[in-house]
C-alpha cells in the first residue's frame, strides 16, 4: 500500500514538475491524467440499421456500454456492460456486466478465493418496450445469426439451501464437462424455459431449432441431446446413452444436428460421430466410428475437430486423428526417472519449436467430411496434407490441400516457407498436386474452379483450370508492376495482394500499387483496370471492402466501396465503383483524417465507422452507404482542451547518399518557431502514413508516446528507415541521423537536446546508431539486439523457431549466413563498438522476454558497464517483450523515461534510481523516484 500512495503522489507531483507553460490557458500531460482518456470499441450496427451498440472504455476503471437510436439521437447507457450483441430480428441487444473492478479488488485484497469473487452477469435491452432482463451468474450466451428473436445462454445453478442432498457435492468422473443451467429465452414475448445440467448448447443459423447436451452424474454418467424447437416450443430428446456427449453442431437451416458421444470405458474414450434429422423422432444415425470401412486402422473420430455443416447442409465436416495412445502407468518416482531432449539434426522441426507446438499436435484433427447425398466420407486430410481450406462455406465440391512436411527443416532459415499445393476432391478425397514448392500466396476460387496463385520469381499471378491443367498467366501482358515496388527484404518480394473473384469465378480482381484489375482466368478477355488509373495518377492506393462476409465474390453489376489512401499527403476516405463501368472511381469522402473500415447493416445501406485526426480523437459516426447524410455519434476525450496538445506535419529531406526521406514532425500547438527546442527521435521503420492518426495518450508498454513528449514540450521526430542488403545499420544512421541533422538546420532543435528511443528492431538500431555518432544527448532502447553473432545461433523462444531466417531473409536483411559472410554480422553488432559510444543509455529488457532474449540487452548492458559508460538496465521481472497493457510496470517505464529524458535534455536533476540505483536488498521497498537536489 506504501508504494501506491508512493507511486499516486509522484504521478501526480510529476504534473507539477513537467509543465512548462508557455500558453496561461493549458497544462502538460502527466502521466496521471492517462486514466482518464476514452476509446470506443466493440461497436457494431443492427441488422435494420436503426440501432448501434459500442463500448466507451477508460485506460482504467469501469467502462459503459451504449445503446443508440441515431434517428431520435437517444440512447441507454450500462455500466460495465461489455461484448454487446444485436438480435438478428433487430428487437433487443443482449450483453455481458462485469463486475465492479475496485469491488472485485478489494475482495482479492481480502484473499477471497477466484471461484468466490463477482461472476459477470447477462443484461438484456429490449427496443420497443425499452424493457431490461438482468440474469447472474453468467457463463456464455449466443443468438441465432438470422431471423429469429431468442437467445440462449449458461448460468450457474443456484443451489437449493434448505435441501442438503443438493448441497452435497457428487463425485464427478474424470473428464466430465463443468455443468450450468441453460436459460432459453425470448425478450420480446417474454417467453423463458429453463433447463438443468446443460454442458453446452448451439443455435441453427435460422433460429429455428436450439440443440443442448445435458449429463447426469449420479451413480454412473450418461449424456441426453436434446433439441428445442423455437417455433412450436416443443422439446425433443433425441439421443440417451451412459457417457458423454459433445461437441454438439446444428445446420443452417434448422433440420438436422450432429455431436460425438464416447461410453464410459475406463480406458481410452474413443468417439462416434452421430446425426439426427427432423421426421426422424428419437431415432439415431452413427456416420462413423473406429469399426467404420472408412476409417482407417488406428484412426478415430477426433474430440478436437470442429464439426461443422456446410451454409447448403449438404455436408458434414468434422475432424479425425490417430487413435490416442493408452497412458502407460509405472511404480518409478519421479527422480527416477530420465528426463533429457533429444535434440537430432535430422527433425523436421528443432526441438524447441516442438515444444511449442506439443499442445496444437496432441491436438490435432484431420478434415473429414460426410456427404448426405450419397451418404459417404471422404478424408480431405491426411499426415502429408494436414491443412485443406474449403471455400464457398464449404459448398464447393473441391477444396485445397497444402503440405509442408518436405520442407519443414528449411523454415529454420529460409522464407517465406515452402509447400506443395493439391486440389482436393471433396465427394471423393482424391488429391491432386497442382503446384510444387510454391512460396507465396496460393488459394482456390470461392466456386472451385480455379487454383490461383502468385509466383514471386516471375513476379506475377497466375490461374490454373485444374479440371483441363490449362494455365493462364494473368499479369503477363499489363504494363503495370504487381510486386511489392519498395520491399527492402533480402528475399523476393511479395505481391500486393488482391481484391477477390466475382460471381461464379467469371473474374479475378488484383491489385497493383494504386489501382485494381479486373482478369479473365480462362484468358480470353483483355485485363481492365477497374479503377481506370485514377489511382496511379493521383497516387491514391485503392482498395476493395467487403461489407458483408456472407457473400464470397464482388457483384459486378452493382457500386462497390472503396478505401483510398494518398501515399503523398496522406488523405484517406472512401470511394465507390461499379466493376463492369469504365469510369474513374466516385468520391464519397476524402479528408485529412484517418478512417476504419466500416460495418454495414445487414439489410439496408446503414454503416458506421471511426474517424480521427492527430487532434481530434477516434470517434464513431452513423450515416449512410452513399455518405450524403452522416452524424457524429460519440464526442470523446473534452478535456482535451485543457491540455497543450500536438500538431503534426509531413517533413522530408535528403539522406547523406542524396536519397529523398519522409518523417513526421510532432510540435506542441503553442509552438514557436523563434524558440530551439529539445527533440525526442522515435522510429522503427515506416510511420509517415500515420500523419492522421490519434496517438492516446497512454503508459509506456514499450515505446515513448509522441502526445505525451510533444505536451511535455519536445519536438517529436519520427523518421522513416529504408534499408541497403547487408547494412541495416548504416541504412539506420543514413536515415534517422541525415533526418535529425536536417531538423537542426532548420533551426528548430537544440542541437545539444536530442534524445532517441526505440523498441525491438527499432532498439537494436538506436544500439548501433549510438556507436557511429554523438548527435544524441541520451538514448533509451527496449530489447535491443546487441549482438548479430550470438543472436543469429539463438531461439525465438515465443514460437520455439530458429533466429536465423529472421537474419538471413527477414527484418535484420543481412541477406547471408553467418558463414557466408561473417564481416556483415560483425559490421551490423553494436557489441564491437562499444567503446565509440558517448551517450547515457537507458535499457529496458524483461527476463521473460521470449521474441529477443534478454541476453542480449545484458551483453550491452555489461559491455558499457565494463567501459564506465553512463548505462541503466530495467528489467521487470517475468515480463515479455512488450509490458502487460495497464500494468504498473508501464507506468513505472513511463516515469523512468521522462525522468532519464528531462535531465540530460532538459537539465532536470536526477531521480534517485539514477543516482544510486536501487540495490537488491531494497528492491519492493522503494521506488526512487525523488529527484536527487
Amino acid at each position: 500500500m506504501k508504494h501506491i500512495l508512493l507511486l499516486l503522489t509522484i504521478l501526480f507531483s510529476l504534473a507539477a514538475l513537467s509543465q512548462e507553460q508557455n500558453s496561461p490557458t493549458k497544462k502538460a500531460l502527466s502521466i496521471a491524467d492517462f486514466d482518464q482518456w476514452k476509446t470506443v470499441e466493440r461497436q457494431s450496427i443492427s441488422n435494420n440499421g436503426k440501432w448501434i451498440v459500442y463500448e466507451v472504455n477508460p485506460y482504467k476503471g469501469d467502462g459503459k456500454l451504449y445503446i443508440n437510436y441515431p434517428k431520435k439521437n437517444k440512447w441507454k447507457v450500462f455500466a460495465r456492460g461489455k461484448y454487446a450483441r444485436i438480435s438478428s430480428n433487430s428487437d433487443f441487444a443482449v450483453f455481458k456486466i462485469k463486475a465492479e473492478k475496485d469491488s472485485v479488488r478489494k475482495l482479492k485484497v481480502k484473499k477471497v478465493k477466484k471461484d468466490k469473487l463477482p461472476k459477470d452477469s447477462l443484461g438484456i435491452w429490449v427496443f420497443k418496450s425499452k424493457k431490461i432482463f438482468r440474469f447472474a451468474g453468467l457463463k456464455s450466451f449466443n443468438l441465432p445469426i438470422e431471423n429469429s428473436s431468442w437467445l440462449a445462454f449458461l448460468a450457474e445453478e443456484k443451489k437449493d439451501t434448505k435441501n442438503k442432498k443438493s448441497t452435497q457435492k457428487k463425485k464427478i468422473s474424470k473428464g466430465t464437462p463443468k455443468l450450468f443451467e441453460l436459460i432459453v429465452l425470448n425478450p420480446v414475448t417474454e417467453k423463458e424455459h429453463r433447463f438443468k445440467n446443460v454442458s453446452e448448447f448451439n443455435f441453427s443459423r435460422n433460429g429455428n431449432l436450439l440443440g443442448f447436451i445435458q449429463i447426469e452424474t449420479d451413480s454412473i454418467t450418461s449424456s441426453k441431446v436434446n433439441i428445442f424447437d423455437t417455433n412450436s416450443e416443443a422439446l425433443i430428446t433425441v439421443f440417451e446413452s451412459d457417457g458423454i456427449a459433445k461437441k454438439i453442431s446444428m445446420d443452417n437451416s434448422g433440420k438436422k444436428i450432429a455431436f460425438i458421444h464416447t461410453g464410459n470405458s475406463k480406458k481410452l474414450k474413443l468417439y462416434s460421430l452421430y446425426t439426427w434429422e427432423i421426421g426422424t423422432f428419437k431415432s439415431k444415425a452413427v456416420i462413423i466410428d473406429t469399426n467404420s470401412l472408412e476409417m482407417p486402422k488406428d484412426w478415430v473420430v477426433s474430440k478436437n475437430g470442429k464439426i461443422w455443416f456446410s451454409r447448403d447442409d449438404s455436408k458434414l465436416y468434422f475432424g479425425t486423428a490417430l487413435k490416442p495412445e493408452p497412458v502407460k502407468k509405472d511404480t518409478l518416482l519421479k527422480e527416477e526417472k530420465v528426463n533429457v531432449e533429444v535434440w537430432s539434426w535430422k527433425d523436421p522441426y528443432i526441438q524447441a519449436q516442438q515444444k511449442v507446438l506439443l499442445r496444437k499436435e496432441l491436438m490435432r484433427s484431420y478434415l473429414t467430411v460426410y456427404n448426405f447425398s450419397n451418404k459417404t466420407v471422404a478424408r480431405l486430410a491426411d499426415e502429408l496434407i494436414q491443412d485443406t481450406k474449403t471455400v464457398s462455406h464449404g459448398n464447393s465440391y473441391f477444396a485445397l490441400g497444402f503440405a509442408n512436411k518436405p520442407f519443414l527443416m528449411e523454415t529454420s532459415w529460409n522464407y517465406p516457407h515452402y509447400k506443395d499445393v493439391y486440389v482436393v476432391n471433396v465427394n471423393s478425397g482424391n488429391k491432386k498436386l497442382v503446384l510444387q514448392k510454391q512460396q507465396d500466396f496460393a488459394g482456390l476460387s470461392p466456386f472451385g474452379n480455379y487454383v490461383f496463385w502468385y509466383d514471386n520469381i516471375e513476379k506475377g499471378w497466375y490461374a490454373l483450370n485444374h479440371r483441363n491443367n490449362e494455365t493462364v498467366a494473368l499479369t503477363k501482358n499489363i504494363p503495370v508492376n504487381f510486386y511489392n515496388e519498395e520491399d527492402d527484404f533480402p528475399r523476393l518480394p511479395t505481391s500486393y495482394k488482391f481484391a477477390g473473384w466475382t460471381k461464379d469465378d467469371q473474374y479475378f480482381l488484383i491489385y497493383d500499387r494504386f489501382d485494381i484489375w479486373k482478369v479473365d482466368p480462362k484468358g480470353i478477355e483483355k485485363p481492365v483496370c477497374i479503377t481506370n488509373g485514377y489511382g496511379r495518377k493521383q497516387k491514391i492506393q485503392f482498395r476493395y471492402y467487403n461489407l458483408d462476409r456472407d457473400v464470397n465474390y464482388i457483384n459486378l453489376h452493382k457500386p462497390i466501396l472503396l478505401s483510398a489512401f494518398n501515399i503523398e499527403n496522406k488523405k484517406s476516405g472512401y470511394f465507390e465503383t461499379t466493376i463492369n463501368i469504365k469510369a474513374n472511381p466516385k468520391q464519397l469522402i476524402y479528408q485529412n483524417f484517418y478512417f476504419s473500415k466500416p460495418l454495414k447493416a445487414k439489410n439496408v445501406d446503414k454503416i458506421i465507422w471511426q474517424k480521427s485526426s492527430v487532434k481530434e480523437s477516434s470517434n464513431l459516426w452513423y450515416g449512410s452507404l452513399n455518405f450524403k447524410d452522416f452524424n457524429k455519434i460519440t464526442r470523446l476525450n473534452s478535456q482535451q482542451k485543457e491540455f497543450v496538445w500536438p500538431t503534426n506535419e509531413l517533413v522530408k529531406w535528403k539522406t547523406f547518399d542524396g536519397r529523398q526521406a519522409e518523417g513526421l514532425l510532432y510540435k506542441p500547438d503553442n509552438f514557436d518557431p523563434n524558440k530551439k527546442y529539445p527533440v525526442m527521435v522515435y522510429f522503427y521503420r515506416l510511420w509517415s502514413d500515420n500523419l492522421n492518426r490519434y496517438i492516446t495518450p497512454k503508459p509506456s508498454r514499450a515505446q515513448i508516446n509522441p502526445t505525451f513528449y510533444a505536451s511535455n514540450g519536445y519536438l517529436v521526430f519520427v523518421p522513416n528507415v529504408r534499408y541497403d542488403l547487408g547494412h541495416p545499420g548504416k541504412s539506420a544512421v543514413n536515415y534517422v541521423v541525415s533526418g535529425t541533422q536536417a531538423l537542426i538546420d532548420k533551426g528548430i532543435a537544440d542541437k545539444d537536446r536530442i534524445g532517441i528511443q526505440g523498441q525491438s528492431w527499432g532498439g537494436y538500431q538506436i544500439s548501433y546508431i549510438i556507436t557511429q555518432t554523438n548527435i544524441f544527448a541520451a538514448a533509451s532502447v527496449g530489447a535491443p539486439v546487441s549482438n548479430m553473432i550470438s543472436a543469429y545461433g539463438s531461439i525465438h523462444w515465443k514460437s520455439g523457431v530458429s533466429r536465423m531466417e529472421p537474419y538471413e531473409k527477414g527484418q535484420s536483411r543481412i541477406g547471408a549466413s553467418l558463414w557466408e559472410n561473417p564481416k556483415l554480422y560483425l559490421e551490423n553488432s553494436p557489441i564491437f563498438y562499444l567503446n565509440k559510444v558517448e551517450t547515457p543509455l537507458l535499457i529496458r529488457h524483461n527476463d521473460a522476454d521470449k521474441s529477443v532474449s534478454w541476453s542480449q540487452g545484458i551483453e550491452l548492458f555489461m559491455g558499457l558497464r565494463r567501459l564506465q559508460k553512463p548505462v541503466w538496465l530495467l528489467n521487470y521481472n517475468g515480463e515479455a517483450h512488450y509490458l502487460k497493457a495497464k500494468s504498473p510496470n508501464s507506468k513505472d517505464l513511463s516515469i523512468r523515461m521522462i525522468q532519464f529524458f528531462d535531465h540530460y535534455l532538459k537539465g532536470k536533476p536526477q531521480a534517485k534510481w539514477m543516482e544510486y540505483g536501487i540495490p537488491a536488498i531494497k528492491k519492493a521497498k522503494t521506488l526512487g523516484y525523488e529527484l536527487v537536489e
